[in-house]
């Protein structure tokens, strides 16, 4: 809207205002002078408020939208009975428009817009809500309309019978005199008035005013409590007093309840946007840096020529890529790291490269906190087998948002055709990484899996660009100086392709989506691990207090570095934490690819966890749980907000209620142990159970053992709690496949 068409309905506003105080003054009647100033107060109010919370495009649509159907009805049921019944309008209220009193149609916008604030923050916890489709527009309007009715129970008799404001043809009717009808047309008015408004803003977002002081929603609450308070004390009949309580009281109430948390909400995404995080330039940046130590290395296993698919160049690089990955096998702890030397033959000049990266990538960061570090450890052990339920239900599937990690899983087919060996694969680093002296203990093996990780990733990264990223970012840049969209040519690949030869002949859109396992795609996958999780125990109300939170993100702070992660992309509070990961999962959330790698990618991985739920009922749990603990931008960017069996959500989100019902009525952690429980069993059936692809080395399961031992023990939980998390434990080892823990017992 035009500045312009917004100062002229402003004026005319104050132009009308002063015509209507000057009739009102000169009636001589300090009744009609009071409704006058107290419709224009309301009336100003209310839209100076709307044009705030909706911005004033909005609330200008609103005010004439209300004015005229209000005006309009009245003006029909003055003069033929419409709507509510044959009535006459007195001089009470003032000058007329017609047979209408000019604040009449003024106070339905009021009234309208005070039911539509809240409404809007008992449904949605928030202002103004813009329904995005018609039944909820409608919902909403209904909702309106109950709640301008709610004003009317006990405004009617009092505008008729005590201060005259207009006279009812009948005064026999079953409310106090007042027709029935009338409150039907109350009803039918106010909820055309909400749903015509919508219908015209459809296609017209609101504009809020940035920074909307939180205490801008109390006033339309304030100005219908105000209205419920007048009736309260100056309502007639009296019984009309006590149906003000509960008729305006209830929807007053809750709509503070949810002004209050919509407040807490505000606040904190607030506070955290004052946090200090990488830029979204400095990350626009980081898709175009590497890891300069490990593709180092990768260039001296490969040769510093670009790589032609098809070729025996190609095929020796593949081969001594395979090389170098038959060694991993044997940096099965931190102390084989130290003077490495390689098993069998291998290349001087590979064994050489190897070596260095080694003594340069494993010394731990200078501000290493060996203290946070154990703490950290301590934490995941206490929570191993919620985090592994943690992990298929919130981080993985929150680190498939992003287009181009799923693609690289998708080339190399490690999700939907071999989804149990990359679970593993993932359970394979953070478990070493997480359990005692991982990052510290010379007989720990997170160091060693960490720098195994880092050298796939730049891998990786040299096959699919054919090149180092160095040559690459070289070779786009020229493209872009020739007016060429920086991509790398797809190529046929071989019917029986390996992993290698997969990514070789895929193709990249280096200009487009950066390179591939990029600095900032690192960054965000670290998060995902140490933020999500931490995340999921606030959502079970099981904060951390925060210097177990902060231990638990230094310790992946570490990691990251031994990643090779750059630390202007590490956060260090839950709060740097949220904003970091929400501002990277925003820019890389849209879908680019078609088709979109990402939902084949996660029903697999939904898949997988339902084929290990015994229940037909209980199979589609994991997406349930899933929608509940990652972000509305994961699930839709990843498909899982489609329908699911009616029965399995009732059940679901029944069970979810009671728990939650008991964890606040007896103070205990039920939520807590059952997810235990249900992590446990996935870790059995997924983890332990060595008949799966990926055997895990016992020098891994050993510290897993220890911490399934530790189920029923929890010093924090009753008696009863431990008890049923025994039992509950034993009878899912009872019907678990023959795995490595059952072997250990036997």
């Amino acid at each position: 809207m035009k500045p312009s068409v917004s100062i002229f309905a402003r004026l005319l506003f104050l132009a009308a205002a002063v015509f209507l105080m000057v009739q009102a003054i000169q009636s001589g009647q300090p009744i009609t002078i009071a409704m006058v100033v107290c419709s224009l107060i309301m009336f100003a109010v209310s839209w100076h408020n709307a044009s705030q919370t909706m911005g004033s495009s909005a609330a200008l649509t609103f005010v004439v939208t209300a004015g005229l159907l209000g005006w309009f009805a009245e003006e029909m049921g003055a003069t033929k009975g419409w709507f509510f019944g044959s009535y006459t309008y007195t001089n009470v209220l003032g000058w007329q428009l017609g047979h209408v009193p000019a604040v009449i149609p003024m106070m339905w916008f009021a009234l309208c817009y005070e039911a539509y604030v809240i409404v809007s923050l008992i449904v949605r916890q928030q202002p103004v809500w813009q329904a995005k489709t018609g039944w909820s527009s409608f919902y909403i309007a209904l909702l309106c309309g109950m709640v301008v009715t709610s004003f009317d129970l006990g405004g009617d008799p009092y505008m008729v019978y005590v201060i005259k404001a207009w006279i009812m043809t009948k005064t026999d009717g079953g409310w106090f005199g007042e027709t029935l009808q009338g409150f039907v047309g109350w009803m039918l008015v106010s909820t055309t008035i909400v749903t015509v408004f919508s219908w015209l803003q459809r296609n017209q977002p609101y504009q809020p005013a940035p920074d909307l002081p939180v205490w801008m929603p109390l006033l339309p609450i304030g100005l219908y409590s105000f209205s419920m308070v007048i009736q309260i004390f100056s309502g007639d009949p009296i019984e009309t007093r006590a149906i003000a309580v509960f008729a305006m009281g209830t929807p007053v109430l809750l709509a503070l309840a949810g002004w209050w948390r919509w407040k807490q909400r505000v606040q904190a995404e607030r506070a955290r946007a004052k946090v200090h995080t990488a830029s979204d330039e400095t990350l626009r940046q980081m898709r175009f840096a590497a890891d300069p130590l490990a593709d180092n290395t990768i260039a001296a296993v490969v040769g510093l020529t670009p790589l032609v698919p098809n070729t025996p160049q190609a095929e020796q690089a593949c081969n001594h890529l395979a090389q170098v990955t038959r060694q991993f096998a044997h940096w099965n702890s931190n102390a084989s790291l130290h003077n490495w030397k390689p098993v069998g033959h291998l290349d001087p000049t590979i064994t050489q490269a190897l070596q260095d990266y080694l003594q340069q990538g494993m010394a731990l960061p200078a501000w290493a906190d060996t203290g946070k570090i154990q703490r950290a450890e301590q934490i995941f052990l206490d929570h191993s087998t919620l985090s592994c339920l943690s992990l298929f239900c919130a981080s993985l599937p929150e680190c498939y948002v992003p287009e181009d990690l799923s693609t690289v899983l998708h080339i190399a087919g490690q999700l939907e055709a071999h989804t149990e060996h990359r679970i593993r694969s993932t359970a394979a680093m953070i478990f070493p990484v997480m359990f005692p002296g991982g990052l510290t203990d010379p007989s720990g093996s997170g160091i060693a899996q960490i720098l195994k990780v880092r050298l796939i990733h730049s891998t990786i990264r040299h096959l699919i660009l054919r090149e180092t990223p160095q040559q690459a970012l070289q070779t786009v840049a020229t493209q872009w100086a020739a007016g060429l969209q920086g991509s790398i040519a797809a190529q046929q690949k071989p019917l029986q392709a390996s992993l290698y030869q997969s990514l070789l002949f895929n193709g990249w859109h280096l200009g487009r989506d950066g390179l591939p396992c990029n600095q900032e795609e690192m960054a965000y996958t670290l998060l995902t691990f140490s933020y999500v999780f931490l995340r999921t125990l606030r959502q079970l109300g099981q904060a951390l207090p925060q210097a177990d939170e902060e231990a638990y993100l230094h310790c992946w702070n570490v990691t990251g570095h031994l990643l090779g992660i750059r630390a202007e992309l590490m956060a260090h509070t839950m709060e740097e934490a949220q904003v970091l990961f929400d501002t990277m999962q925003a820019r890389c959330a849209p879908a680019r690819i078609s088709p979109d790698p990402r939902p084949p990618l996660a029903n697999a991985l939904m898949q997988t966890m339902a084929n290990v739920i015994p229940w037909k009922l209980a199979k589609p749990w994991p997406v349930l749980l899933t929608r509940q603990w990652c972000g509305e931008v994961a699930v839709q960017a990843l498909g899982l907000n489609g329908p699911t069996p009616l029965l399995s959500r009732i059940a679901f989100n029944t069970g979810m209620g009671l728990i939650r019902c008991i964890d606040s009525l007896l103070g205990c952690s039920l939520s807590v142990m059952l997810t235990r429980v249900v992590g446990y069993h996935f870790m059995e059936h997924l983890l332990l159970d060595q008949t799966r692809p990926l055997v895990l080395p016992e020098h891994l399961l050993n510290p897993v053992r220890q911490s399934v031992a530790q189920l029923g023990q929890c010093s924090r939980s009753a008696h009863w709690q431990n008890r049923l998390e025994r039992w509950l434990s034993k009878k899912i080892a009872a019907n678990a496949p023959l795995s490595a823990l059952r072997q250990s017992t036997s």
